[in-house]
């Protein structure tokens, strides 16, 4: 069985690249301890801000690592969910 590795794309290896990448990962991870944060708040529903929350932080690292379209994809998604969510419960 052979495993790829995928290659970084060449605006990720670029000294600004790598800052978007380090941005990408410590919004992530901020963004997933407020939400986790705004669950201990929530009366009721406080399960979909922590499922989000735990969804939000790995995502955000994975897309650092390496940045496809798919990760940043998820990533975008799951940012985008939080307002959505919140508004909701």
């Amino acid at each position: 069985m052979t495993t790829t590795t995928p290659v970084l794309q060449p605006w990720a290896s670029q000294p600004m690249g790598k800052a978007a990448r380090i941005a990408i990962a410590a919004g992530g991870l901020v963004l997933a301890t407020l939400v986790l944060m705004t669950a201990t708040i929530v009366p009721s529903g406080s399960w979909a801000l922590i499922a989000l929350g735990v969804v939000l932080a790995p995502s955000a690292i994975r897309a650092a690592r390496i940045p496809t379209p798919t990760r940043l994809l998820v990533l975008g998604v799951s940012v985008l969910a939080i307002p959505l969510t919140i508004q909701f419960l």
